[in-house]
């Protein structure tokens, strides 16, 4: 089957049917034109990729009760508007937390509305730690919830330092990309 000469009502026909030749051709139709939309809204490339492909995931993930009522380059745009205003959301709670935060460390002040932010963003990271890779996530555990040292998880999990090293610098950059320079304050 020829899938781009297919219109976009006919490939989510197939698409309801988990047709994978129907979401690669949804995917190259629109996988630029909604990361530029994305880029735009949110001034940074990483983030607009990582909320497309949230979209293209969800997309198929859900392919099998998805209802689509109007276009579907309408329907993806407004996922991606969607996705944008769910982050911005989140990014304004993490800087409130991390204002809270200053606040507390200068003036020793901790309300039950800043503890309640804490508790979210610290919800947050462990949902993204959860998120590593098998054995990042769980070198990453032993450095930072157990306090071991990189020669300890070596020899706990019969790895070399330096892939412990590699491991927990990789899980860093991971979480500092997700969760801003303060990150190292929080873990």
């Amino acid at each position: 089957m020829e899938y781009r000469k297919c219109s976009d009502q006919e490939l989510i026909v197939l698409l309801r049917q988990q047709d994978h030749g129907s979401f690669t051709e949804i995917y190259k139709r629109y996988w630029a034109v909604l990361f530029r939309h994305a880029r735009k809204m949110l001034f940074d490339d990483d983030e607009a990729g990582d909320v497309v492909q949230d979209i293209f995931t969800l997309l198929w993930t859900k392919s099998l009760e998805i209802e689509i009522s109007s276009s579907l380059s309408s329907y993806l745009y407004s996922s991606v508007r969607h996705k944008v205003f769910t982050r911005m959301n989140r990014s304004k709670l993490k800087v409130a937390h991390l204002d809270s935060l200053e606040d507390f460390i200068e003036k020793g002040v901790y309300s039950t509305d800043e503890w309640l932010q804490e508790k979210e963003l610290t919800a947050s990271i462990e949902s993204e730690v959860a998120r590593l890779p098998r054995k990042m996530r769980e070198i990453f555990e032993l450095s930072r919830k157990e306090h071991l040292s990189y020669q300890q998880i070596a020899d706990r999990l019969q790895v070399t330092d330096h892939t412990v090293r590699k491991q927990i610098s990789n899980a860093l950059k991971v979480l500092k990309t997700k969760f801003g320079v303060f990150f190292s304050l929080l873990i």
